[in-house]
């Protein structure tokens, strides 16, 4: 049985999408991780708050994908049509070491806050739906301090939040 997936976030991309989170139909989450240079690729269902760990660098990818949360892998599947198909491998089906990331491998930290992202929504506003003091994030924004990666995640979140309360924006 296929499962269709819509992407969601690419975590790491060189020339094709490496590692992304895709999403099914009813909201549930997969880590896709490219395993050849076809690409090919396998993936494990998770919960948002292993994702949420993931990306805090509390696990790392090794972790992730050799003892998945359900037990189960997925093979992926591009379509021509931009589709994303996972068809869950058989239970008996083994897991090849050489297509699982190396133990300590976390995702890569790159500073999220860039002030171009910015351009189009006020500091204050942001900082104030991140829960944050607006001064701290402009010096995040000018590079005196740097964020950690709660901190960059924190902001992320917020200004997801302030888009998503845009896109809801209907006119009549």
């Amino acid at each position: 049985m296929n499962i269709l997936l819509t992407v969601q976030e690419t975590l790491i991309f060189h020339d094709y999408p490496q590692l992304f989170v895709a999403k099914d139909k009813i909201g549930g989450l997969q880590l896709c991780l490219a395993i050849d240079d076809t690409p090919q690729y396998i993936s494990v269902a998770l919960s948002a708050a292993r994702l949420q760990d993931l990306k805090l660098g509390k696990i790392d990818l090794h972790s992730v994908f050799a003892k998945p949360e359900l037990g189960a892998w997925f093979r992926v599947h591009l379509t021509d049509k931009n589709e994303v198909l996972a068809e869950a491998m058989p239970s008996a089906e083994k897991i090849p070491t050489g297509w699982l990331p190396m133990p300590g491998e976390f995702l890569p930290y790159s500073n999220l806050l860039r002030p171009e992202t910015f351009d189009v929504v006020k500091v204050s506003a942001v900082a104030k739906e991140a829960g944050m003091n607006p001064t701290l994030l402009r010096q995040y924004l000018s590079g005196v301090k740097h964020p950690s990666r709660e901190q960059a995640l924190r902001v992320q979140d917020a200004l997801h939040r302030v888009a998503q309360r845009l896109l809801d924006v209907q006119f009549v």
